[in-house]
């Protein structure tokens, strides 16, 4: 569905231009990832209780927080039973709205409810937007629990996963916001790292390795 090019790629890259931040969350829940969205945007802007049947077409909000422009884009390309068609056509919905290219994916999960089928479909989803989207997400757990036990009982889906991200592991909250300015500066480290300034999505036919991700 999609492959990378370099967003003006340089080898003196060393800024990132995080004045106009895309943002695409992933997650099976849509209530949840209109939570985290409303937590990044710094105000109630999604309807977090909005009906399943309303959570089917490509969300797509901005806002300004401290002077820096932030757009949310919210595809519910995780929901249960989503035909391949359907989420084919998700994925180039949102490489449109996010035009020229999305700074980084925010994969949203629950430690406790996220399984190896799962780790497999969020693995075909970024593959369909790029080869290298791996690389530019953080996953963002929604527990609400003491970071200290949220590691009790092992989930190794959830940690193959956070071990193949560029932008590592994050935890959600509404108390404190602090993980909001820590997903911005790994945003910017992610960049840097690979020397460009965005992903660039472009069309491409999917292919047997897609197709095993999935299955």
């Amino acid at each position: 569905m999609a492959t990378v090019a370099a967003g003006r790629c340089s080898p003196l890259f060393d800024r990132p231009d995080m004045s106009d931040l895309r943002i695409v969350l992933i997650g099976k829940n849509g209530s949840e990832n209109r939570r985290v969205a409303n937590t990044i945007l710094g105000r109630a802007v999604f309807d977090s209780e909005a009906p399943y049947y309303l959570q089917q077409s490509s969300d797509r909000i901005s806002g300004e927080l401290e002077g820096r422009k932030i757009t949310v884009f919210n595809p519910h390309l995780l929901q249960p039973n989503f035909p391949q068609g359907e989420i084919i056509d998700g994925v180039r919905d949102c490489v449109s709205l996010s035009a020229p290219g999305p700074h980084v994916f925010v994969l949203v999960l629950k430690y406790n409810n996220f399984t190896e089928d799962d780790r497999h479909q969020v693995k075909y989803v970024l593959n369909l937007f790029s080869y290298q989207a791996m690389k530019h997400t953080i996953v963002l757990t929604t527990e609400d629990v003491q970071h200290r036990s949220l590691f009790t009982s092992r989930n190794n889906s959830v940690h193959d996963l956070i071990k193949e991200c560029g932008g590592g592991y994050l935890r959600f909250s509404t108390v404190s916001t602090g993980w909001r300015y820590e997903m911005f500066r790994r945003t910017e480290e992610i960049l840097k790292k690979e020397s460009i300034e965005f992903l660039i999505c472009d069309n491409r036919p999917i292919s047997q390795d897609d197709e095993r991700e999935r299955k």
